[in-house]
């Protein structure tokens, strides 16, 4: 008769046949919630959560060498984070993005972050929390924790591919009735017009002029196996942080949640 890690050890088996048996990112809507949970809690037994992290870390990059997971970037919600920086330096700060990257330059978590940081100066050195996986493979592994969750994918909003077409009109927008968007939402439009005139040197037209500018030196070619917005991780406030604890640094203590990537990868025959 078979024990009952024999019937686990199939059925992951047969996850990993059925379900991530392929290289590429698999979208949330094709993970299964039982094979997530099974892939979240396997490997445990042996009581050693050492052997089951990716290196993962804080490391500086030049904003411009990121590209972009998803299309769904929002012009005027960019731009107020690339105000507020400005104006304050810290809110938010576009210096240490807090974005989750994969090892080849893609962001999983903080596009706003990065085209804000991107509208100021393309050349900017930043930090963000770099996993040492393609970014197909994390793609998968933040969806199966997404998925064990029990999280849903949100559709958001936005085209990166519009992104510089739109941002003078939403210069504009700003400056002659202002936003509702956070930070400059607590701005009057006269406040909003000099910060882009402090980018400028004290010249409004000069501050304007270097967003259009630094806009269109934006990537937009998404990754090539991205799978749609409502597929893709939820990494929002309240889960970012345990996100990144979870993925591990090398030279730290690993924690939980998804300190299991490792073990994800080997089930979704990635390793």
């Amino acid at each position: 008769m078979k024990n009952i890690l024999q019937i686990v050890e199939e059925k992951l088996q047969t996850v990993r046949e059925d379900a991530f048996g392929q290289n590429k990112a698999i979208p949330l809507s094709q993970i299964p919630d039982a094979a997530a949970k099974a892939a979240v809690d396997a490997g445990k037994k042996d009581k050693n959560d050492k052997d089951d992290a990716t290196n993962a870390g804080e490391t500086s990059v030049a904003v411009g060498s990121l590209k972009p997971m998803q299309k769904e970037v929002i012009p005027q919600k960019a731009l107020s984070f690339a105000l507020g920086f400005a104006d304050t330096g810290t809110t938010p700060d576009l210096n240490n993005m807090e974005a989750i990257t994969s090892a080849d330059g893609y962001i999983m978590d903080g596009h706003h972050r990065w085209a804000a940081r991107t509208l100021l100066n393309p050349g900017a050195s930043v930090k963000v929390f770099k996993v040492d996986m393609p970014a197909d493979d994390v793609v998968t592994a933040l969806n199966i924790y997404t998925k064990a969750k029990g999280l849903k994918g949100n559709p958001g909003k936005g085209d990166v591919g519009q992104f510089a077409a739109l941002i003078p009109k939403a210069i504009d927008a700003f400056v002659s009735q202002g936003t509702d968007q956070w930070p400059m939402s607590e701005k009057k439009p006269e406040e909003i017009k000099a910060i882009i005139a402090k980018i400028g040197g004290g010249d409004f037209e000069k501050g304007k002029a270097t967003l259009i500018a630094n806009a269109k030196k934006l990537p937009t070619a998404i990754h090539p196996n991205a799978p749609s917005r409502v597929d893709m991780p939820v990494i929002d406030a309240k889960f970012a942080p345990e996100t990144k604890s979870g993925m591990g640094k090398k030279e730290e203590p690993v924690k939980e949640n998804l300190q299991e990537t490792k073990r994800w990868q080997k089930l979704a025959g990635i390793i």
